[in-house]
Formats: C-alpha cells, structure tokens, sequence
C-alpha cells in the first residue's frame, strides 16, 4: 500500500522535529497566553478612543476582544496537543510509516496556522504603537520550520520536491487565511450593533465565516491526506480550495473595503491550478518509482 511505503526519517530531522514539539508543549501555549492581555488591553484603550470620537467601528471591536481572549489560546492548547501527539508517534514516524508521517505533517501545521493568525491583532494593536517583535513569529517559525523540514526530508528527485513544497505551502498558507478571514467575517457579522438583523452588505459575511472555516479544516486534512499521497487527499484538497475560492469571491465582491478576501480568492485558486496540472497530481497520488 503506498501508505504503507516506509521511507526511515534521518536522525537529524527527527531531532529537529523533537524539539520542535517540545517547543508546542512548553513555550507555545505561554506564548499564546501572555499575547492575550496586552492586546487586549490595547483593543479596549482604542474601543474607548471610538466611542468618544463617536466612531462607528467601536461595537465590531468589541466582539473582538472575546475572539482574540478565546483564539489565543484555543490555539496555543492546540499546538501543546500536537506536540504531545508527535512525541507519542516518534518511533513509528523515525521508521518512516506513512500513517505517521502524515500524522506528524498536520501537527506541525497547526502551530504555523494558529502563529500566522495571531501575528495580525499583534501588529494591528500593539505593533503598529509600540513596535518591538511579534512573539507570534516564533509560534509561526517552531511550526513552519519543522514542517518543510519533514516535508522535503522524503526521498525524491528535484521535480517531486518542487511539487511538494509549492502545494503543501499553499494548503498552509490557504488554511491559515481561511481562518483569519472566516474570524474577521464572524467578527463583522456578530459584532454588527444592528443584529439580529442584517444590516446592507452584512449577510454574506455568514457565508464567508462558515464557508471558510469548513474550507479551512478541509484543507488541513488535506495535508494529512496527500503526505500519504491517497487520492482522498486530492479530492479533499480541491472541495476546500474551490469553497475558498467562491466564499471568498462572492464576500470580496460584495464587501471590499481590504483585500484580504481577494488574497484568499487567489490562494484557493493557486491550488485548483496545481491540482488540475497533471505534472503534479502525479507526483502528489502516485508514488513514483524509486
């Protein structure tokens, strides 16, 4: 079973990949914690400013400060569970079993997701004030590192590398925007002073938040899916890229006022492109002779 085809992982990738989850379970999920009441603290100061200016974007961030006291740690206990996870299957994964190196390829990206999420209300709040360096970075580079080290320590000429680096970047980098842009919906939608009704232009930040969050959690599994190269992967990989491409379409066109939604629409487009190119599926669903 291709699944099945045990490629031993080299000892220095699996050091690497060691103290990377040692890193998710004891500094990450600190990290996490303490980002919490500075921003916080920080998005009240400015609700504050709002109401006095009598800004009409003070009740959206009012929502926030929940999101951002509840995400936070969300995902840093997310990335203390993950590196739990990769410790337990280090042997199984050292001897290159596929179920574990796929395993350990969605663990490894949750940290990169959760850090690519958190470094935005950084900036934004206490970056854009006060300056100095986002400690989400480090929560981004433990994930992101150990990722494409495991990722590109596989066997395989140029060509498979290539292929693997540029599409498992973009199911990261896709997923870590769906989530961001499914919070920012979910923000605007709830946070909106005249809900429960839906004020001009609102309803379709319910499509863009549901939508992007069932693409985002799509496109993880996907990454689970194609490390074992199964042709499930493929398929899961295209029913979340093709949601992002549609729910982040049709919420740019009717909200615009950022890109962002625009960038998600061009991501998930990136990797239906990729998908459809049979140079790649190839290489992603069919192991190539050695």
């Amino acid at each position: 079973m291709a699944n099945q085809s045990n490629t031993q992982v080299p000892v220095v990738v699996m050091a690497v990949i060691l103290i990377a989850a040692v890193l998710m379970i004891v500094v990450i999920p600190f990290l996490s914690y303490n980002m919490v009441n500075p921003i916080v603290t920080a998005q009240q100061a400015r609700i504050a400013k709002f109401e006095a200016e009598g800004n009409p974007q003070a009740p959206l961030l009012k929502l926030t400060v929940w999101l951002v006291s509840f995400f936070y740690p969300f995902w840093g206990t997310l990335s203390l569970i993950a590196g739990i996870v990769v410790i337990v299957i280090a042997m199984p994964l050292y001897r290159g079993e596929g179920w574990a190196r796929g395993l350990a390829m969605i663990m490894l990206a949750l940290p990169s997701i959760g850090g690519a999420y958190m470094i935005v209300p950084w900036m934004n709040f206490i970056g854009s004030q006060q300056g100095g360096f986002p400690p989400a970075v480090i929560i981004l580079s433990v994930g992101i590192i150990s990722y494409f080290v495991l990722l590109l320590s596989k066997p395989g000429d140029l060509n498979q590398k290539v292929v693997d680096f540029l599409v498992f970047l973009m199911l990261g980098v896709t997923a870590a925007e769906n989530f961001a842009n499914g919070h920012a919906a979910f923000r605007i939608l709830y946070g909106h002073p005249k809900r429960p009704l839906f004020a001009e232009g609102i309803a379709i930040t319910y499509f863009g938040w549901l939508a992007l969050w069932v693409a985002w959690i799509l496109l993880t599994i996907a990454i689970y899916q194609l490390a074992m190269k199964r042709m499930a992967g493929w398929y899961t990989a295209m029913i979340g890229a093709l949601i992002t491409v549609v729910a982040s379409a049709a919420t740019h066109y009717v909200r615009h006022a950022t890109n962002d939604y625009l960038f998600g629409t061009l991501m998930g487009l990136s990797i239906v492109v990729m998908l459809l190119i049979p140079f790649f599926k190839e290489r992603l669903v069919e192991p190539k002779a050695a």
